[in-house]
């Protein structure tokens, strides 16, 4: 047992699980709410109802977790054995809420009701350093004192994220009484991975009694005077570093203010015509501040918010290319983080591969248990090459040698999982198959179990060979070859400008549907077409391997009603028997997946279609809370006065889900950098019709930092180059001729 942990062994006592068995809380649970309040600080993150609340207790879209593990499952307030109204609620970026409340019903000591409206409860809660602050201020208004029976109860059922998704266990760990020590709960557990874990509450002021977990302060409350109450939880592994004091409520949001503003101040800064567009830009920059995890000395985005809480090699790569423009320092980080995990043996259990870019890694007490194959996991397909991508993107920003000459080895391991273990069957395509029994079914960015499917119903076989993936492996080797001739590895360079090339005639061959006009989703494992319409062929027009007709041909495709939902574009035509808008990955709408299509629209100079989605993707973020678009919502067809269609377990915030925005703007305003020459181009700038003016500062191109502004006028839109700081940088601005 840690001696940094609360409890001494000599206290605990052992007890039955108090929970119930997962899968029966989970059957009765709501689905996540797109109006929960969320706060986040890396890996460690909390989901209330919007009074702050944890409730019900065991829901799935609710609680305070850390390191893969929900430590709190029940908070819950309660004044006079009631439930509070909720007047208000906010949140301040991702980092604090403030929550107006009053009472519900409720008796005076003369017995008849509290008159409506009288007792004014502000609830502030603050996520900072892994420490939730939990304050309440009690006023009364009345002209009469009042007694007030105040009540907080709390549960901590130490469920691994993968039971509260809904994953049955045979066995538990051990679950201990909580130990009451006057002003501090503390809940204990030891999973089956032999970590203990605690869940540590203490109150201030001390409570007048502790029934089981819920504390009781009795109030005499005089007319129109305050009473404070102050909590704090924290969460504590064993073995890691835990707090030794008790941290300040004002001086840690001081702190998480500042270290938002610093982040600022060394991103870009974006300001509009259009308040709202500046809010939510505000907000999906603010997200990509919170979700950084800090990996030794660099720090790499989390995928999302609640179940994705953690690094993932895809997810964390494509965000980070999106969000190049904000803030390169990301990319760069995230590919060391990467390259530092890259895969050293071949391994059944985690679907690893020498050369491979893992999937995701998790810390919680299953995968440390060895249930899940998690720690980490590697049952990625499309990971290694998008790191490659990014890899010659990120140079292209930062002109950053060092960085490249320090990751050329990772890459050359990339470039022979992609020819040695990524093609199984040797026909020149990169394939997947699962080989963990726990491992993912599909391993492309459409991995549910059902997203791969032929039109007639059938689930397509594995090996699989994704369009996308093909699109991704050309772009891989067509930019590692430019890189490696600037690093005078000629002999490399040639070969892998050839390899490219030979993919795009093969890839043309073996995906394009004549009949249909278009591109297969996947070849299963005979070969044959999956010859379904989906989102997938979308993704091979930012990576540049169609010709100019096929793009045209895709575009055009694309903005046709049965793909473009009029909200965005649909993972699946709407007219395949397979189609479900309800579904994860048959007919909703991501906005990731959005992002990379206009990217690629735009990368073709195809920008009326790449800005129709720009907008509606606007129009969509406008119906949630703080104009932050989740990570997908259902695709329904949109129609006058509709709002889109929520999706139930949708996350939220979701990095590529923020990145969207960063990513769709660069490319519409047709920014392209060249740091190593020391140029940046902006070619054919087109702003969407919400925007009349886009003022961007401190974008960052090698060492250099720009300042510009667009303007619209009718259909043309103008830029001006305000400033350029640091370095010497050619700024050239060309127009396609109308």
């Amino acid at each position: 047992m840690s001696a940094k942990l609360m409890i001494a062994h000599s206290e605990l006592v052992e007890i039955a699980a108090p929970y119930p068995e997962p899968r029966l809380v989970y059957q009765n649970a709501e689905p996540r709410k797109v109006n929960n309040l969320t706060l986040i600080d890396g890996k460690t993150f909390l989901s209330t109802t919007i009074a702050g609340d944890i409730m019900p207790p065991g829901a799935p879209d609710v609680g305070f977790f850390h390191d893969d593990t929900r430590f709190l499952s029940r908070l819950e307030l309660r004044v006079d054995g009631y439930r509070t109204v909720v007047l208000s609620s906010s949140t301040e970026q991702t980092f604090t809420s403030q929550i107006e409340l009053t009472t519900g019903k409720s008796t005076m000591r003369e017995t008849y009701e509290i008159p409506e409206n009288t007792v004014h409860i502000r609830r502030e809660q603050l996520l900072s350093s892994d420490t939730l602050f939990d304050n309440f201020s009690f006023e009364n208004f009345n002209f009469k004192e009042l007694e007030l029976v105040i009540e907080l109860a709390y549960e901590a059922d130490f469920m691994d994220v993968f039971q509260v998704r809904g994953v049955a266990r045979q066995d538990l760990g051990h679950y201990y009484q909580p130990i009451v020590r006057g002003d501090s709960i503390v809940f204990h557990y030891c999973g089956l991975d032999r970590v203990a874990r605690e869940t540590i509450i203490h109150l201030s002021p001390e409570p007048e009694s502790v029934n089981g977990t819920t504390a009781r302060w009795k109030l005499r409350l005089p007319p129109f005077k305050r009473f404070q109450l102050h909590t704090t939880i924290v969460p504590q592994v064993e073995g890691k570093r835990s707090r030794s004091s008790r941290p300040d409520f004002a001086q840690q949001l001081q702190l998480r203010r500042e270290a938002l503003k610093e982040w600022a101040s060394h991103s870009t800064s974006f300001g509009s015509s259009n308040s709202i567009f500046n809010e939510m830009v505000s907000t999906c920059k603010a997200d990509f501040h919170a979700l950084q995890i800090p990996e030794a000395k660099e720090r790499v985005i989390a995928a999302g918010i609640p179940w994705f809480a953690t690094m993932f090699g895809r997810d964390s790569i494509i965000a980070a290319y999106q969000s190049l423009m904000l803030n390169p320092q990301l990319a760069v980080e995230t590919l060391r983080v990467l390259a530092q995990l890259q895969g050293k043996e071949k391994n059944d259990w985690r679907d690893e591969e020498p050369g491979k870019i893992l999937h995701e890694y998790r810390e919680g007490e299953m995968t440390r248990a060895g249930e899940m194959p998690f720690g980490p996991y590697y049952g990625s397909v499309d990971a290694t090459p998008l790191w490659l991508i990014l890899l010659s993107e990120t140079f292209n920003w930062t002109a950053d040698e060092q960085l490249v000459k320090d990751m050329l080895p990772h890459a050359h391991r990339a470039l022979e999982w992609i020819d040695k273990f990524g093609d199984l069957d040797g026909d020149g395509f990169v394939e997947y198959q699962r080989r963990s029994p726990k491992g993912l079914a599909n391993q492309g960015w459409k991995d549910s179990w059902d997203a791969i499917m032929h039109r007639d119903g059938e689930i397509a076989k594995s090996p699989i060979a994704l369009c996308e993936i093909q699109g991704y492996v050309y772009e891989a080797k067509y930019r590692m070859a430019s890189l490696m001739r600037s690093f005078g590895d000629i002999k490399t360079a040639d070969r892998l400008k050839k390899e490219s090339a030979e993919m795009a005639k093969r890839f043309e061959k073996a995906f394009w549907m004549p009949k249909l006009g278009f591109y297969a989703m996947a070849l299963d494992r005979d070969k044959r077409q999956t010859q379904v319409i989906s989102s997938n062929p979308g993704h091979l027009l930012f990576t540049r391997m169609l010709a100019q007709d096929r793009a045209k041909t895709i575009t055009q495709r694309f903005m046709r009603e049965d793909m473009f939902s009029g909200w965005g574009l649909r993972t699946m035509s709407r007219d395949e028997r397979v189609f479900n808008p309800l579904s994860y990955h048959r007919g909703s709408v991501w906005p990731h997946d959005n992002s990379l299509i206009v990217h690629g629209m735009a990368l073709y100079e195809f920008r009326e279609p790449a800005n129709r989605l720009f907008t509606t993707l606007f129009q969509a973020a406008l119906n949630f809370r703080g104009y932050r678009l989740p990570e997908l919502f259902c695709g329904i067809e949109r129609r006058e006065h509709d709002e889109p269609v929520q999706y139930p377990v949708s996350c939220s915030p979701q990095a590529w889900a923020s990145g969207a925005v960063f990513l769709i703007m660069m490319s519409v305003l047709g920014i392209r950098p060249s740091a190593p020459r020391k140029e940046m181009n902006i070619v054919d700038p087109a702003l969407p019709e919400f925007l009349d003016h886009l003022s961007i500062r401190n974008i960052r191109v090698g060492d250099s930092r720009v300042g510009l502004d667009f303007t619209r006028r009718g259909e043309r839109t103008f830029c001006n180059v305000v400033d350029i700081e640091g370095d010497k940088l050619l700024v050239n601005v060309a127009f396609k001729k109308r």
